[in-house]
């Protein structure tokens, strides 16, 4: 047997010289097709031909809407849950946990207020925190990338953030990188393949500059820039790819294809009808010109009665007769065969086939359910597992950062008192300290139950038999943590006692308040109401 040397890209291959000696995939020669290499991609024509599809196509705008109105929807909401048995060693493990719980609760309260200010939070003084959280998942998704970059607000001293789309980083053509790092498509690398700078295009007084922007800063390590993908990538690529780039043609034909049926019907429309002739029929004869010269007779009117003005072909009236057909001719209906009637099950057909691709079930791109419940609670779980996996995907990738760096610097502005902090951040030794400091739940959109009943009935028997937990079913249904829950009803509880509002969840069989202080209340007011 004989091999050849064959290069490919920067490897070299050994290729046998007899037929299907080597496995390739083939099942006979040429039977795959062309091999493509992804070594280099053009992503700028995948960039602009994403937005171009977003802003035309209405498959495409519909998809990503679908994606961030259930992804994002208001934004994430993070909840603050830190480590008392690792925050505070030297306490015991109630009093740990219960100091934790304070904690938690007062930065979960701060980074609410902080991304609520547009004006603090966001660069361009436009964002809040979720509609910044929206902005950047829309543009990773049409851009396929793009970077998330803490500035420094003067006015308050804290992070704002800015966010720049993947069109914006482009290789430099004036710099040359130290240390032995190399730069591809805009990304700034060392030996180890770690990201380390962004070359990004600006423009400044009218021109055009490129602005080299670290990822972590060179005394402090704290992150400055951070890139967002909108899409899986592999390990030895630095650039994502859009969200439609595998359906970019798939999109485009369907949408050529519906404008066409629309076009079709509409000319149908406004042919209403024609004449059909033989070989024997004369040339040039007119037939319905009769409608016009029968509907232009005047009326026969009763004597004495006003003069009624002559009828034109807009006043004809059903059944009315063509009486000037030539020997030869027929009067033919047009076509009614369009649009065509098999349009739906092929549109349904291509648009199941997409919504396979990007793991959304077609019913809830389409906004369709079967009226089996059985069948749409399933297309709905199954939509919620691409949902949890995405939310916490989002949420590693630009919330947890953004939490982060406010804590950070809201400690060491002395706005947030949290002790220990800044010494474990400060120190790589120190590493779960300050993971356990800056632990961050996030919570999404909680979508509806089909059936909010069985829903909570099947909470209720899990919980009852002990194969779940009172965290676990309260952010299924609520959205919200059982710590959460448990606090908004103690404050809603004890506002209720001091109005004297007993809700029917409180009282006992004999309609009487169930919890003894709520009838203590009642006795005393029934009291002072005889005096």
């Amino acid at each position: 047997m004989e091999f050849i040397e064959k290069s490919i890209g920067n490897y070299s291959v050994f290729l046998t010289t007899e037929i299907n000696e080597l496995w390739n995939g083939e099942k006979f020669p040429g039977s795959f097709g062309v091999t493509k290499l992804f070594e280099c991609v053009d992503y700028w024509t995948l960039r602009k031909r994403s937005e171009q599809l977003f802003k035309e196509n209405i498959y495409a705008k519909g998809i990503v809407r679908r994606l961030l109105r259930n992804e994002i929807y208001t934004g994430l909401v993070a909840d603050a849950s830190i480590n008392g048995t690792i925050c505070f060693p030297k306490l015991d493990p109630i009093d740990a946990e219960d100091l934790a719980i304070k904690y938690s609760e007062t930065l979960t309260e701060h980074f609410k207020l902080y991304g609520e200010s547009a004006d603090v939070f966001d660069y361009r003084k436009q964002l809040t925190f979720g509609e910044w959280q929206k902005q950047v998942r829309f543009e990773s998704l049409i851009c396929g990338d793009g970077i998330i970059v803490s500035r420094i607000n003067k006015a308050t001293n804290l992070p704002c953030w800015d966010f720049i789309n993947g069109n914006h980083i482009k290789d430099p053509t004036d710099y040359t990188p130290r240390n032995g790092n190399t730069i591809t498509h805009g990304v700034e690398r060392n030996a180890q393949g770690q990201h380390v700078a962004y070359h990004v295009e600006v423009i400044r007084d009218g021109k055009l500059h490129m602005e080299r922007i670290p990822v972590r800063g060179e005394k402090s390590g704290r992150l400055i820039a951070k890139m967002v993908y909108g899409t899986e990538y592999m390990l030895d690529e630095v650039r994502g790819e859009p969200l439609l780039s595998c359906i970019l043609y798939m999109l485009k034909e369907l949408d050529r294809y519906r404008d066409a049926e629309a076009r079709a019907a509409v000319v149908n429309a406004m042919l209403a009808l024609f004449v059909k002739k033989n070989t024997n029929s004369p040339l040039g004869s007119r037939p319905t010109d009769s409608l016009a010269r029968l509907q232009n007779k005047e009326p026969v009117q009763p004597q004495n009665a006003p003069k009624m003005p002559p009828r034109d072909i807009r006043g004809m009236q059903p059944g009315t007769i063509f009486d000037d057909l030539a020997p030869g001719e027929e009067i033919q209906s047009f076509q009614t065969n369009r649009p065509n009637v098999n349009y739906k099950a092929f549109e349904e057909a291509i648009l199941a086939g997409i919504c396979w691709a990007l793991e959304i079930p077609p019913e809830i791109v389409q906004l369709r359910f079967q009226s089996n419940y059985s069948a749409s609670r399933q297309a709905n779980n199954e939509f919620e597992v691409y949902l949890k996996a995405q939310s916490q995907k989002n949420a590693l990738q630009f919330c947890q950062p953004v939490y982060e760096e406010f804590v950070i610097q809201s400690a060491l502005n002395q706005q947030i008192d949290v002790p220990g902090l800044i010494s474990a951040c400060f120190d790589t030794a120190r590493w779960k300290e300050r993971s356990a400091w800056l632990s961050c739940s996030w919570t999404g959109l909680n979508r509806p139950a089909v059936d909010p009943l069985k829903e909570v009935d099947a909470s209720y028997l899990a919980l009852d038999a002990g194969l779940s937990t009172y965290d676990i079913e309260c952010r299924r249904i609520s959205g919200l943590s059982f710590r959460q829950v448990m606090q908004r009803r103690k404050r809603e509880e004890d506002f209720m006692q001091k109005i004297g509002f007993t809700p029917k969840a409180n009282e006992n069989n004999n309609g009487e308040p169930a919890d003894s202080r709520v009838r203590k209340l009642i006795e005393e007011s029934e009291k002072e109401e005889e005096q």
